[in-house]
């Protein structure tokens, strides 16, 4: 599996699908972060890049 914002191969255990990011938040600035928004269904992020978004929206609140 391919992260979708870094494109680094990751193993099933170390990615976020986008069901998961959607259902884990109810936090509608997290789920309108760009790259949030712009997730495809069947893609992945990385747990890397999943902890920028987060520490990005934080900044941002």
């Amino acid at each position: 599996m391919n992260c979708f914002v870094c494109s680094k191969r990751k193993e099933d255990f170390e990615v976020w699908t986008n069901k998961i990011v959607i259902g884990a938040t109810y936090d509608s600035v997290f789920q309108d972060h760009d790259i949030i928004r712009q997730l495809p269904d069947k893609s992945v992020i990385c747990h890397d890049c999943m902890k920028k978004i987060i520490a990005d929206v934080d900044e941002k609140r």
